[in-house]
């Protein structure tokens, strides 16, 4: 090989690396499907960062600024503009700048994560009733009806529904289940608890670790939440409605939080109304 055609050779390999070299820098801003522009953060970010700076983000079409010591990961959105919030149990405020890197299990127990769900495609109504009512692959479980639920007492506006862990057992038992299947322990279900407005409509859907699991899986130790040592951690999963933004809410927290479930929803609430920069819904 002569040298011109060595030298051919040897720009041609260089070529794919130039062409790389060049490639387009990360866009600064992302738009969703529902027309709302949000500012990225690219690059390295610094969780720690005290005051914590404001970060946007999207809910459907309205346009959130949030400080980033807010968000779950205490950085900002993910990569595709997901994103949960994370508040400190019991006072509800966000955790320290860089408090829940290297996350423990002390500060994890003690985490009440909220996300945002935008409703386009139906009405939010109606995604609310599915969290109450079976679906169709689900008729004869007696779990995912309250008609076969153990209904309690209304207490501080909730109407608990009971799991019925005799019906359980036995309908596990007629889909041919082995009677130690884990299915068959109290643990892998949950107690309901649903508040109505005054109209009688579910507004709210609570689904916790049942009352027969006594032992919450945690303790106060200098003011703090922490783990136990008891195995376990008693929790719930709170669905609540934003009907004038067509969002639902979901949180989880640890169980003793459903003693406080409006002050729950309030502060839910609140993050989203006091971080909207853009109430309209052709917001860009």
């Amino acid at each position: 090989m002569n040298f011109i055609s060595k030298t051919v050779w040897a720009l041609s390999l260089l070529l794919p690396l130039a062409a790389c070299a060049k490639q387009e820098a990360p866009a600064k801003t992302m738009t969703n499907e529902q027309g709302c522009t949000r500012i990225r953060s690219i690059g390295p970010q610094d969780p720690y960062k005290d005051p914590p700076p404001l970060k946007q983000a999207c809910l459907g079409p309205y346009l959130l600024e949030i400080p980033q010591n807010y968000f779950y990961n205490q950085i900002g959105t993910e990569h595709d503009g997901s994103y949960a919030l994370a508040l400190e149990y019991p006072s509800l405020e966000p955790f320290k700048p860089g408090e829940r890197m290297g996350l423990t299990v002390d500060v994890a127990v003690r985490t009440v994560m909220v996300r945002y769900d935008y409703i386009d495609r139906t009405d939010v109504e109606l995604v609310m009733k599915r969290k109450y009512t079976p679906m169709d692959h689900q008729a004869g479980d007696p779990e995912e009806s309250l008609d076969t639920r153990i209904k309690g007492e209304l207490k501080n506006g909730l109407t608990p529904y009971y799991v019925d862990m005799e019906k359980v057992r036995a309908h596990y038992l007629d889909e041919g289940m082995r009677e130690n299947a884990p299915v068959m322990k109290t643990d892998w279900h949950t107690d309901w608890y649903l508040g109505r407005d005054a109209n009688g409509e579910v507004t709210t859907v609570i689904k916790c670790t049942p009352r027969e699991i006594t032992e919450s899986g945690v303790e106060y130790r200098g003011g703090k939440m922490v783990k136990s040592k008891s195995e376990g951690l008693a929790e719930c999963d709170h669905t609540l409605m934003m009907a004038d933004l067509d969002t639902i809410i979901r949180m989880n927290y640890p169980r003793e939080g459903v003693l406080h479930w409006r002050k729950l929803e309030t502060r839910a609430r609140q993050l989203v109304t006091n971080s909207i920069v853009d109430t309209r819904r052709d917001a860009k």
